[in-house]
C-alpha cells in the first residue's frame, strides 16, 4: 500500500513544503521590543548650551566684581583712632585725693587729682614776702637804679611762679573725654611731667585705613568713605578721607625694611589713609583700635558731585 503523500501530486507536494519553511522563519514579534526614537538635537546639545551660559555669567560676575572694587577700593586693615591726651602735673608734689574713675566721662575742668597744696601756699608767702621787701628797699633814689628794679622783677617772678605751681596742684581735665587705666592713688608722690593716666578726647574721631598700593590711584582727599566696626556690624558709619600719608607703614617703622639683600621678595606695600569719621546722632560710642572695614567711593571727587 502506497503512502498517501505519495499520492500527492507534485506541484502541490512543492507548495505545502514552501508554506512550512514560510511558518518556521517567521519571526517573533511578541519578543521584539520597540526601538526609542531618536534624541532631538537641542536635548542632545543642551550640556554644552548649560555650560556656556555658566561661563558667560562667570565673565559678567568676574567683571562687575573688578569693576567694584576698582570704583570702590575697601580694605579691613583699619582700626578706630582718637586723639589721648596723657595727664601729667606740672609739678611735683603728694597725691591727697583721686577723682578720675577709670573709664567714666569727665567734661573740661573737671577736678582729676589734687596734691597737697601746703608746699605751695608756703611757697607763695615766702615769694611775696620777697617782693615786699624788694619794693621796700627801692624807695628813695634807689628806686631808679637797676640794681633795685632788677630785684623787684625777681621777686615778682618768684610770686608769679609760686602762684603757677599752687594753681596747678589741682589737676583739671584739658578737654571733654573718657579716662583710661588710672594708675595713680592717693598717697603717691606725683613727678612733673610724669603721665598719672590717659585721657581719651572724644571730640574728634577718625579711622586709619591701611590700602594696598595697587588701590591708591583712584583715593583722593574729600572722597566720602563707608566704614563697618566689628563692635558695631549692624551700623554703618561714613566719612571723608582727609589725607593720604606719604610714605608707607614699613617706612615709618623704627627698623625699615632693607630690600638691597640677595633674599629680597617683592610684597604689596600699605599706605594708611586716615579718614575722618562724620558723627551723627544716635551713633554708638566708639572705642579705640577697634577694627573696621573701610571702603571708600571714588566715582566721585571731592566736590562731591561736583562733576
Amino acid at each position: 500500500m502506497q503512502n498517501a503523500s505519495s499520492k500527492m501530486p507534485q506541484g502541490q507536494k512543492n507548495s505545502k513544503v514552501q508554506q512550512d519553511q514560510k511558518k518556521s522563519i517567521k519571526p517573533n514579534v511578541t519578543n521584539v521590543e520597540a526601538a526609542p526614537p531618536p534624541k532631538s538635537g537641542f536635548l542632545r546639545s543642551w550640556p554644552a548650551i548649560a555650560g556656556l551660559v555658566a561661563l558667560v555669567a562667570i565673565a559678567i560676575a568676574g567683571y562687575s566684581y573688578w569693576e567694584y572694587a576698582t570704583l570702590y577700593p575697601s580694605t579691613d586693615n583699619a582700626y578706630v583712632e582718637a586723639n589721648m591726651v596723657q595727664i601729667a602735673p606740672l609739678t611735683s608734689g603728694l597725691v591727697t585725693e583721686v577723682d578720675a574713675k577709670e573709664f567714666t566721662h569727665v567734661k573740661s575742668g573737671d577736678v582729676l587729682v589734687r596734691l597737697d597744696p601746703t608746699p605751695f601756699e608756703a611757697a607763695l608767702k615766702t615769694a611775696e614776702a620777697r617782693l615786699a621787701l624788694a619794693k621796700q628797699q627801692a624807695t628813695g633814689a634807689a628806686a631808679q637804679s637797676p640794681a633795685a628794679k632788677a630785684n623787684i622783677d625777681q621777686a615778682q617772678a618768684g610770686v608769679d611762679q609760686a602762684h603757677f605751681e599752687l594753681d596747678h596742684a589741682t589737676i583739671k581735665a584739658p578737654v571733654d573725654g573718657i579716662i583710661g587705666k588710672v594708675r595713680v592713688r592717693a598717697g603717691s608722690i606725683a613727678r612733673a611731667g610724669v603721665s598719672l593716666f590717659p585721657l581719651i578726647d572724644t571730640s574728634q574721631w577718625w579711622v586709619d585705613a591701611n590700602f594696598k598700593e595697587t588701590d591708591l590711584a583712584r583715593i583722593k582727599p574729600g572722597q566720602k568713605a563707608t566704614i563697618d566696626i566689628d563692635l558695631f556690624p549692624s551700623h554703618e558709619f561714613t566719612g571723608v578721607v582727609e589725607s593720604v600719608s606719604p610714605a608707607s607703614g614699613s617706612a615709618f617703622s623704627l627698623l625699615p625694611s632693607e630690600n638691597s639683600t640677595g633674599s629680597w621678595v617683592k610684597t604689596t606695600q600699605r599706605f594708611p589713609v586716615h579718614v575722618a569719621l562724620t558723627s551723627k546722632p544716635g551713633d554708638p560710642e566708639l572705642r579705640i583700635g577697634a577694627s573696621a572695614t573701610v571702603t571708600v567711593d571714588t566715582t566721585e571727587g571731592p566736590d562731591s558731585g561736583a562733576h
